[in-house]
C-alpha cells in the first residue's frame, strides 16, 4: 500500500452547513481558511446547530472573492459580501465558550429566519474575534473544540460493512478525508505533517446525533444509525462514541489534495469498551423456528467475485435469530421457478445483533451464487432457516486461537473475529489467510481494524499467485515454514476453512508439527463429491468377502428403490440416484436440515435396514456411526431402505 494521502479538503463556512471541497487550503491556528467563520444565533446569543435544527445542513455556500452566495431549498439565492458587514461585536455563545463575534447585516438575518422558521441572526469571526476552548490553550473560531478533524475512507468502508445502511463522509462532515490505509490507522496517530504544516492529534472525534441527520434531506435516521452501529465497537469508557480524530495545527502553511502523510509520532490507540462485559454463550438454538424470510438491505462488492449480502427479518428483529459465530445459514430461493437450497456460513457476528451478513464467491456454474450476484438485490427476500453447524468458537477453548483459511473459508473467521473482539475476550488470535492475489483478498481492511481493536490478534497472509514488489507478506501455497513461525502453534486451537485441497494439506501440516489432532476442527464449503463415496451395509450384516466396508463398488445402473420414512409413516418410491433427504421433501414430507453438506448433522436419520451410499458423514460422532445413524443430505440408497429418527 502506498502511503498515506489528502483525498479531499472541505470546509463548512457557516457552522452545520453543508461542505465545499477544496483542492488546497491554507492552514493558520484556527484551522482551514474559510471553515466555520460564520454562526447562526438565537436573540439571546446562544448558537443554532444542525443537531436541532437539521436545516441548516441544506444551506449550501459557494465561496467568492468578496463573500459567499448561498443557496437552500425553496429560499432565492442569498448574496453575502464582508463590505456590507455591521461594525457591532456581541457576544455569542457556543457550548461553554463566549465568543465576541462580529454581526454581519440584518437582511441577511431575516433570510435566514424565513427559512428555518425562527428568528435568527448570523455573525462572522472577525479580526477582533477571540474564543479560547476550557482546558485548552489553542484558538478556534465556530468549531465545536477543534480546529480541524479527519477520518480515512478505510474508515467509512469498515463502518459501512458493518451497518444495515450506507453512509457517506458528508455525515461525519470531516475537514480531511485520507486514502491509502487501513481502517482506523488515525487512531494510532499522534503527530503528523501534511504539506507544510505539521499537526497534533490530541484525542478521538465524539459523535453526536448530527451524524444520524441525512446530509441530502436534513431527515434524522428512524433508527438512529449510524450512531448505534457506531456504538457496537467505537464506544469509549466514558461512554462517548469515537470516529475521526482531531487535529491541531503547531504551524501556519499550505495543504493540498495529493499530500503525503508523514507519520511522527506514534501513541497507543483509544481503547473501547463495548463487550468488556463478556457476553454469555450464543445458545445454539433460535427464537425462529422453522423457515422465515430475510430481505436483503445491502449489498458490499468485496472482490471482483465476492459479494456480501446483508440481510434483515421480514418480520422481527435480526436479534431474535440467535446462532454462534462460524455457523452457517440454510437459505432457499425460487430460481426460474424451481426452489433451489443451499447453504452459507455467516460473515456476521451474534454479538452485532442489527443483521444477518452472508459474503458468497462466484462459483462458474454454480446455480445459487451466479444468481445471486446477476440477479438479487436491494430489497428482494429470500428463505431461511435456523442458522447451525458444529464449527464454532463455543466448540472450544479460545484462549491460544488459530483462525486458518483460504479462499471463501474466510467467512465464519470473519464472524470468530468479530465476536472475539466485540467480546474483548482476553485472548491470543493469529489470523492466517490464504488468497490467489492481492485482488482477492476479502474484508482485508475490515481484518486489520478488528485485529486493531482486539489488541492481540496478529494477521498473515499468503498468496498462491505471483505478488506485487510492494507485497511484505507470505507467497506461495501453505507450507510448515509458514505455519512453525506462529507463536505456540501446538498449544492453540486451530480452526481450518477452506476446499477440500487446502484442509487436507493444513491438517497434515499441523499434525506433523506436534498439533493434537482434538485442537484440530474444520468447515469445509460445498456440497460432497460423488466420488470415493462409502457404502454401508445394511446394519448388522457383515460385509461383502474380499471387501471392506467403506469400500465403493461399481457405479450401478439407475434403478427404483421403495423407501419407508417409519417415523414419518411414509411410503415413498424413490431411485438410487438423489439424496434421502431430498426425495423426501419431493414426497412433501417436512424433514429437518441445515447445511445440506453433510458437515452440521441436522438432518441425522437412523438406516434401520438397507443400504445406503454415504457421501459424508462429518456432522457425525464415532458412536453415532456405530449405532447406525446416517446423514439424509448425504445418504443415496443403493437398495430398499427404512430409516426412523432413531
Amino acid at each position: 500500500m502506498s502511503a498515506a494521502s489528502i483525498q479531499a479538503i472541505q470546509v463548512y463556512p457557516i457552522k452545520s452547513s453543508a461542505g465545499i471541497s477544496l483542492s488546497s487550503s491554507w492552514i493558520d491556528e484556527f484551522g482551514l481558511s474559510f471553515d466555520r467563520r460564520f454562526v447562526l444565533s438565537r436573540e439571546n446569543g446562544q448558537f443554532i446547530t444542525g443537531r436541532t435544527d437539521t436545516k441548516i445542513c441544506l444551506i449550501q455556500a459557494n465561496i467568492t472573492a468578496s463573500g459567499l452566495i448561498l443557496t437552500a431549498p425553496g429560499m432565492e439565492p442569498l448574496v453575502i459580501r464582508y463590505q456590507d458587514f455591521s461594525q457591532n461585536y456581541r457576544q455569542v455563545t457556543v457550548w461553554k465558550s463566549d465568543i465576541s463575534a462580529l454581526h454581519c447585516r440584518h437582511e441577511y438575518d431575516l433570510w435566514f429566519s424565513r427559512y428555518l422558521g425562527k428568528e435568527c441572526q448570523l455573525y462572522y469571526f472577525g479580526e477582533d474575534s477571540r474564543r479560547t476552548v476550557k482546558r485548552r490553550k489553542e484558538q478556534v473560531a465556530f468549531a465545536d473544540g477543534y480546529p480541524l478533524m479527519m477520518i480515512s475512507r478505510a474508515s467509512l468502508d469498515d463502518l459501512n460493512r458493518r451497518s444495515p445502511d450506507d453512509f457517506t463522509m458528508a455525515h461525519f462532515r470531516p475537514n480531511l478525508i485520507i486514502e491509502n490505509c487501513e481502517a482506523f490507522a488515525e487512531d494510532t496517530w499522534s503527530r503528523i505533517r501534511i504539506g507544510e504544516v505539521e499537526f497534533d492529534l490530541p484525542k478521538p472525534c465524539t459523535r453526536c446525533i448530527f451524524t444520524t441527520v441525512d446530509p441530502k434531506t436534513g431527515i434524522k435516521h428512524p433508527k438512529m444509525e449510524p450512531l448505534n452501529t457506531l456504538k457496537s465497537y467505537r464506544q469509549l469508557e466514558n461512554g462517548d462514541v469515537a470516529f475521526g480524530y482531531n487535529l491541531v495545527p503547531l504551524n501556519r502553511g499550505q495543504i493540498a489534495v495529493g499530500d503525503e502523510i508523514s507519520v511522527l509520532k506514534r501513541h497507543d490507540a483509544p481503547v473501547f469498551t463495548t463487550g468488556k462485559v463478556k457476553s454469555a454463550p450464543v445458545k445454539p438454538t433460535t427464537a425462529k423456528q422453522g423457515s422465515f424470510t430475510l430481505v436483503c438491505q445491502k449489498i458490499v462488492q468485496e472482490t471482483h467475485d465476492v459479494k456480501s449480502f446483508i440481510l434483515t427479518p421480514a418480520q422481527g428483529s435480526a436479534s431474535d435469530i440467535a446462532y454462534q459465530a462460524g455457523q452457517h445459514l440454510p437459505i432457499s430461493l425460487t430460481i426460474a421457478g424451481e426452489k433451489v437450497n443451499a447453504t452459507y456460513t455467516l460473515s456476521s457476528s451474534p454479538t452485532r445483533s442489527g443483521h444477518l451478513m452472508i459474503t458468497v464467491k462466484r462459483v462458474p456454474g454454480g446455480r445459487v451464487s451466479n444468481y445471486l450476484h446477476d440477479e438479487f438485490n436491494i430489497g428482494d427476500s429470500l428463505s431461511a432457516r435456523a442458522p447451525g453447524g458444529k464449527f464454532h468458537l463455543n466448540s472450544a477453548d479460545t484462549s491460544k486461537v488459530l483462525l486458518l483459511s483460504a479462499g471463501s473459508g474466510i467467512t465464519p473467521m470473519l464472524s470468530m473475529l468479530k465476536a472475539m473482539t466485540d467480546q474483548a475476550l482476553d485472548n491470543d488470535v493469529v489470523f492466517f489467510h490464504s488468497a490467489r492475489s492481492e485482488q482477492d483478498l476479502i474484508a482485508k481492511d475490515e481484518v486489520a481494524a478488528l485485529a486493531l481493536h482486539h489488541g492481540n490478534c496478529r494477521v498473515s497472509y499468503t498468496l498462491t499467485r505471483s505478488a506485487t514488489p510492494k507485497w511484505t507478506d507470505y507467497q506461495g501455497h501453505l507450507t510448515s515454514h509458514m505455519l512453525a513461525k506462529i507463536p505456540d502453534l501446538i498449544q492453540r486451537q486451530v480452526f481450518v476453512c477452506g476446499p477440500a485441497s487446502f484442509r487436507e494439506s493444513a491438517k497434515q501440516l499441523l499434525l506433523s508439527l506436534g498439533l493434537p489432532e482434538s485442537a484440530y476442527h474444520f468447515e469445509s464449503f460445498g456440497a460432497p463429491k460423488k466420488t470415493g463415496q462409502e457404502k454401508l451395509p445394511e446394519p448388522g450384516k457383515q460385509p461383502e468377502p474380499g471387501k471392506q466396508p467403506g469400500q465403493a463398488k461399481q457405479p450401478k445402473m439407475a434403478k427404483k428403490v421403495s423407501i419407508l420414512f417409519d417415523s414419518w409413516d411414509k411410503q415413498v418410491e424413490g431411485n438410487n440416484s438423489e439424496p434421502l433427504l431430498d426425495q423426501g421433501e419431493a414426497a412433501g414430507l417436512i424433514l429437518p436440515y441445515s447445511c445440506r453438506g453433510g458437515m452440521c448433522g441436522s438432518c441425522k436419520v437412523k438406516l434401520e435396514s438397507g443400504e445406503v451410499e454415504q457421501l459424508a458423514s462429518d456432522g457425525l460422532s464415532d458412536l453415532e456411526k456405530e449405532q447406525g445413524y446416517i446423514l439424509a443430505c448425504s445418504c443415496i440408497p443403493a437398495t430398499d431402505v427404512v430409516i426412523s429418527q432413531g
